[in-house]
């Protein structure tokens, strides 16, 4: 099997160790291992961000050091590319934005705050003042931070009963009540479009903006495409269409590798070629659990599917004996 690409997320504000000494170890440990892609997160959906930012509340334990600057450091001696990962438009209690503007969230039919599980709150992504501030963490790091490119993630509305706010009533331009509308209703589909042309917006305003200065975007996103669109207002393959992406991460995580290849063949198929599609495989997801036997079995398949490569969620359960069966698989 020829050389595939290899990425992984990093998803809790320490996954790759809580000081630099133990980053840089860790960074090392996936060069050594073939990886080309690390993707941490910066930006976590409670609101808090993991660098030195002007525009949102930083970490306390990062306040007197830089996590991201040792990242990024580390990352371009290793020669492993770094995407630095955001949670887009899930504003928790850590929010600046929210503090400042609690109108900002996003409402569900009852008019209730919108929330997924315990603590996933989630901002209006159409209003413009949203979407400004999200960007404005994109654009302080791609200006402040040596990096190859940025990720989106919670790249999405959250849910088919998000939003349901008096913005989105307005400017939706649907004349039947969002707590009331119904996929029965002639509006429907226009609502539909309506709240994915508001997030694949903001993914064409991150574009230009990682293309002028010569950076790349990637993208992680939900395995079920197209309902993804009426569900989560996620229209991926479209941004792949218009050149809005340089790669797709479907997060393609099930125990089941026969589930993991058939997904691929969708993925594949809609893409059309338009940007690279690396899996995204579930080492330790909240749906599956893979030994290194399952993660190269779902490794061979989505790879002769047409994949151009992996991503593996999420670092710590990342052992040394998948590493070295990997490496294993790669020059076969």
């Amino acid at each position: 099997m020829p050389t595939f690409h290899k990425g992984v997320w990093a998803h809790s504000a320490g996954s790759l160790g809580e000081d630099e000494e133990s980053i840089r170890r860790a960074i090392g440990r996936l060069a050594d291992g073939g990886f080309d892609l690390l993707i941490p997160c910066i930006k976590q959906v409670r609101g808090y961000v993991d660098y030195h930012s002007n525009v949102a509340r930083v970490r306390p334990e990062y306040k007197d050091w830089d996590r991201l600057t040792v990242m990024a450091e580390s990352a371009r001696e290793h020669g492993i590319k770094i995407h630095p990962w955001f949670c887009v438009f899930t504003e928790g209690k850590n929010s600046a934005l929210i503090e400042n503007h609690p109108e900002f969230r996003a409402k569900d039919r009852e008019g209730n705050d919108a929330v997924q599980g315990n603590i996933l709150y989630w901002a209006c992504t159409a209003r413009p003042e949203v979407q400004d501030y999200e960007f404005a963490l994109y654009e302080e790091v791609m200006d402040n931070y040596d990096v190859a490119g940025v990720h989106l993630d919670y790249i999405r509305a959250g849910a088919r009963a998000f939003c349901c706010c008096d913005y989105c009533q307005e400017a939706g331009g649907i004349k039947k009540s969002l707590t009331e509308l119904s996929q029965k209703d002639s509006e429907w589909s226009d609502w539909i479009d309506w709240r994915a042309g508001n997030v694949t917006r903001f993914v064409e305003r991150v574009h230009k903006a990682a293309s002028e200065r010569k950076m790349e975007v990637s993208a992680a996103v939900f395995p079920q495409y197209p309902e993804c669109i009426v569900d989560d207002a996620q229209n991926w393959a479209q941004w792949a269409e218009m050149g809005l992406i340089d790669f797709i991460f479907p997060m393609n995580y099930t125990n089941s590798t026969e589930i993991a290849v058939r997904r691929t063949t969708n993925h594949i198929a809609s893409v059309k070629g338009n940007c690279p599609v690396w899996e995204g495989l579930g080492k330790q997801s909240a749906d599956s659990a893979t030994s290194t036997r399952t993660l190269i079995d779902q490794t061979k398949g989505v790879l002769e599917e047409g994949a151009d490569g992996i991503v593996i969620f999420s670092y710590p359960a990342v052992t040394d004996e998948d590493i070295e069966a990997l490496k294993a698989l790669g020059s076969s």
